[in-house]
């Protein structure tokens, strides 16, 4: 998992500094590939050319002093290595040994730079560099290294000392019978050489490092530009802007991409035009359905309490002065008349479910405590309603009141049908700016997001959503099974909506 997480850290870095490091590694790797490549073939070639040199010197002298070696004419030998160093500075060393390895001249000197399987001892040198020579391990601090040259003439040891690299080159004299001339050549003529075409190659390196970055930088903006545009464009339609347009600087893929994404807002945009229209339209039916609903439920309501209940009542006193006046009186007398009063309370009750005249009269306050008084009466747990409120506040428009109240209404009837619960609370709250209902219980309650998913969802949920948005209110349904219920519903009361 940590592995995973740093992975995704990774690859989520920025496209930007992904090309800057791509650009910086591709350049880094090639610079530092060249810069070793051109080093060593440097080196190489000046290696080898000093070496060519040091191998024609050495031929030379091995031609001049042949004839020295036949007639034993070691103080000419001498002469002419003390001519050889003098004539070549990098020569660190000229010796020339006998077939058998004895060393018959190595100039007026012995020098010091020779490597010690020259000699069997450093004690004396004089006394012992002219005796047989018995090879031996090249001591700590003379280490060999492999030159990796290959001469035209000669044979070529390489090894370093404290001075420096030093090539020894060994000729044969004649055909190899009058013994050898080894002869060895310092580095210390080219290091300087090398060292100004090293630092060369550096700065050509930092140019080109230089370069690189600035083209990555170049192409990380012409490749990342569009994209941040196109990122810009995304979440302004994402906000609902659908009239955003990402700017097409190019036609490569980015700039097809960006084209594609134009014609797509653009039919976005003409699309939600069409859902607007068509749910300005859908509202507005709807609107009007639930004011036509509500005139007929106040005409109902007031034909139920004018007419049928004034009828009852008249039938009630009729009955009542009939039996005043009867002979005989029955006992189903008595029995008739409180159930005609029963029907009166009934008809009594359903006008005011169908459309309580306080809330016309007094506002949403009065009725909803009303209302609860009356439903608490005809279940067997308490309700309580609270009104929280700023004093001398106007009552709001009248489509507000009746949406708050018939919401209650509804939340109420499915509390009592579904919820199970032991105690139910109607808060209302009002200020200058808002209006909130909040009707919550303790029962069963239920989960929120598969009821809302099921494929037929409560038409009593269905009519609250659609009562809350017809007045621009926002509705929240809160709830999880055991831990009960609430709606809440939010309506904004700016200056315009008071005397709606």
């Amino acid at each position: 998992m940590a592995v995973r997480e740093a992975a995704w850290k990774i690859f989520s870095v920025p496209i930007y500094i992904k090309i800057l490091g791509i650009g910086l590694l591709v350049t880094l790797l090639f610079g530092v590939v060249t810069f070793y490549q051109l080093r060593v073939g440097v080196y190489r070639t000046y290696y080898q050319v000093y070496g060519e040199t040091a191998a024609s010197l050495a031929t030379a002298l091995a031609s001049r002093i042949e004839g020295m070696v036949r007639e034993s004419d070691i103080s000419a030998i001498d002469h002419e290595l003390e001519l050889t160093m003098e004539a070549f500075s990098g020569v660190r060393y000229v010796v020339v040994q006998a077939p058998n390895g004895a060393i018959l001249s190595h100039g007026f000197t012995f020098p010091q730079e020779a490597p010690p399987d020259l000699v069997p001892s450093r004690e004396d040198l004089c006394a012992s560099c002219h005796a047989s020579l018995q090879p031996h391990e090249l001591p700590v601090d003379l280490k060999e290294v492999s030159h990796g040259l290959s001469l035209s003439r000669g044979q070529l040891r390489t090894y370093r000392r404290d001075a420096g690299l030093i090539l020894e080159i060994t000729v044969p004299i004649g055909l190899g019978d009058l013994g050898h001339v080894r002869l060895g050549v310092g580095d210390r003529m080219i290091i300087p050489v090398i060292e100004t075409t090293t630092i060369s190659l550096l700065w050509s390196l930092a140019l080109c490092t230089v370069a690189g970055l600035s083209l990555a930088l170049v192409l990380a903006y012409i490749i990342v530009k569009p994209i941040h545009n196109l990122v810009n464009a995304t979440e302004q339609v994402r906000h609902g802007d659908f009239g955003a347009r990402a700017c097409v600087f190019s036609g490569d893929e980015v700039g097809q991409l960006s084209e594609s994404f134009n014609q797509m807002t653009q039919a976005l945009r003409i699309y939600s035009e069409e859902v607007r229209i068509k749910e300005a339209a859908r509202a507005s039916l709807i609107g009007r359905i639930v004011q036509a609903q509500e005139e007929e439920r106040a005409v109902i309501a007031r034909e139920l309490h004018d007419r049928l209940g004034q009828s009852l009542s008249k039938t009630l006193l009729t009955i009542e002065s009939s039996c005043r006046s009867c002979l005989h009186r029955k006992d189903n007398c008595a029995l008739i008349k409180d159930d005609i009063r029963s029907m009166i309370d009934e008809v009594r009750q359903l006008a005011w479910d169908t459309r309580p005249s306080i809330l016309d009269d007094y506002g949403v306050d009065q009725a909803l405590r009303r209302y609860v008084e009356e439903m608490s009466k005809r279940v067997d747990f308490p309700i309580d309603y609270q009104c929280v409120n700023q004093p001398n506040l106007p009552r709001m428009p009248n489509r507000i009141e009746i949406t708050l109240y018939r919401i209650a209404q509804e939340a109420m009837t499915n509390i009592i049908r579904h919820a199970q619960a032991s105690r139910v609370s109607v808060i209302l709250i009002q200020n200058p700016e808002e209006a909130c209902l909040i009707v919550e219980d303790n029962g069963r309650g239920f989960e929120v997001a598969a009821v809302e998913k099921s494929a037929k969802p409560p038409l009593g949920l269905m009519g609250m959503k659609e009562r809350a948005a017809l007045v621009g209110a926002e509705f929240a349904l809160y709830s999880r099974l055991h831990e009960g219920t609430t709606v809440r519903v939010r309506v904004p009361l700016n200056g315009s909506s008071y005397g709606d």
